[in-house]
C-alpha cells in the first residue's frame, strides 16, 4: 500500500514539473493553382484523328462511346477523354491528344 501511495505521489510530482510545449504553427501560405476546363462534348464532335484512332483500336471492338470530354489545361493544351462501354457493361476510359495519339496516364 505504501508503494502505491509513493508511486502516485512521484507521478503527480513529476507531472507538475513538466512544461507543456506548443507546436509552432507555420503562417506560410502555399497557393496551388491547377485549373482545367472539362466540357462534355458530343462524340461526333471529336477530332477526325481521334475518331480514326478509336476505329482502329482492336481493344475497343464492340465497345460504344459512353461519354466524351474536352479538357483544356491551364497552359491551353487540349486533350480528349473518352469513356467506352463494352457489351458486358464494363467502362473503359482512354485519353487522346488532338492528333489522335493515346495518352497513357
Amino acid at each position: 500500500m505504501k508503494k502505491t501511495i509513493l508511486m502516485s505521489a512521484l507521478l503527480l510530482a513529476g507531472a507538475a514539473f513538466v512544461q507543456p510545449s506548443v507546436a509552432a504553427i507555420s503562417s506560410d501560405v502555399i497557393e496551388i493553382s491547377m485549373q482545367e476546363e472539362k466540357v462534355q462534348i458530343n462524340p461526333n464532335d471529336l477530332p477526325d484523328a481521334v475518331k480514326a484512332t478509336i476505329a482502329a483500336d482492336e481493344s475497343l471492338q464492340g465497345a460504344a462511346v459512353f461519354e466524351a470530354w474536352k479538357i483544356t489545361k491551364e497552359d491551353d493544351s487540349v486533350h480528349f477523354q473518352v469513356i467506352f462501354t463494352s457489351a458486358e457493361g464494363e467502362k473503359t476510359t482512354k485519353t487522346y491528344d488532338p492528333d489522335g495519339n493515346e495518352i497513357k496516364e
